[in-house]
């Protein structure tokens, strides 16, 4: 049976020893001529003091508690890179990077992949929406029917909010969340902007503009490539060639169900289905709209149309 007091001053013994070649390491640094392995060689040393002092780390010990050590370690160093074997150590846990992701996730707080492993805390405060999201996200994830109903159902409670694809994926149990976003926007006109229509947002990032049917897209926006789409709206600047408003300026305004829209010069809406790619693809022939103005300029091009008709019929009278 070992003698505890006298693993004590073995322990104190070993610290002193040590404490003598953390200076030398550090003489070695200030003159460059450190080693890394000789500080792995210095932390593992350091470790068996440590075990000799408290005895093994005992099992089990994860999830909240770890989460919370991990935590004010990074609050400590807000705006400071910090490696994930760093993260590992203070949180004496393998899965750190769930942890990672569950504080950003899940509690809201601003945490970035600077590089391989290595993640900074921009903000002490969580973002309590960010949170709030994923409290709604926890609850529609285990609701009941398809992958399609519960990916509606988050967008649809998160109206002018930016959803990830990671909480679409999350909601819908699988990754093919984004086939779902798509089918509400071509299939049955949501309109969700995605950073093809909106700068500021980023790839894999989705916002549901409004949830009002009055709202929907012009359903034949679905027979424009995203490509295209964005290839427009950037030659534009994102502004609507009629009203002259941008997102910014629109929500400024106090408008916030503002979204973008492509629109032909020549062809009337009820003829796009018919045209040839090549004609109903060429740039020089499309312009960007907000939707308002969209459906206003259809409805002009269809008065005139239906008066045109009227004309002819008058004249072979």
């Amino acid at each position: 049976m070992i003698d505890p007091k006298a693993a004590s001053e073995d322990a104190l013994q070993h610290l002193r020893l040590l404490a003598e070649r953390l200076r030398e390491i550090e003489r070695e640094i200030a003159a460059g001529a450190a080693q890394r392995d000789s500080i792995d060689y210095f932390a593992a040393e350091l470790r068996r003091v440590q075990i000799q002092v408290f005895g093994p780390r005992p099992k089990g010990r994860h999830g909240d508690a770890a989460k919370a050590r991990i935590l004010s370690y990074l609050l400590e160093r807000v705006g400071q890179d910090v490696s994930g074997e760093e993260l590992a150590e203070v949180g004496a846990i393998s899965e750190w990077a769930r942890r990672i992701r569950e504080l950003r996730v899940q509690e809201g707080y601003e945490i970035r992949r600077v590089g391989p492993s290595v993640y900074r805390l921009e903000s002490a405060r969580p973002d309590q929406r960010r949170a709030e999201l994923w409290r709604r996200a926890n609850v529609i994830r285990r609701q009941k029917g398809s992958a399609f109903d519960r990916v509606a159902a988050l967008l649809d409670s998160s109206v002018r909010e930016v959803v990830t694809r990671e909480q679409l994926d999350y909601v819908g149990r699988a990754r093919e969340s984004i086939r779902r976003v798509r089918e509400l926007r071509d299939e049955h006109g949501w309109p969700i902007d995605s950073y093809v229509d909106d700068p500021t947002l980023s790839s894999g990032e989705y916002r549901l503009i409004s949830n009002d049917p009055d709202d929907r897209r012009d359903p034949l926006q679905r027979l424009y490539p995203e490509e295209l789409r964005q290839k427009v709206f950037e030659r534009d600047n994102y502004t609507c060639q009629i009203c002259g408003r941008d997102r910014q300026k629109a929500e400024a305004a106090g408008d916030s169900r503002f979204y973008l829209e492509v629109h032909h010069r020549v062809a009337v809406a009820d003829e796009l289905a018919g045209l040839p790619k090549s004609e109903r693809n060429d740039t020089d022939n499309l312009i960007t709209l907000c939707h308002r103005d969209h459906l206003e300029k259809t409805a002009e091009l269809q008065r005139a149309k239906r008066s045109s008709r009227k004309g002819r019929a008058k004249d072979s009278r």
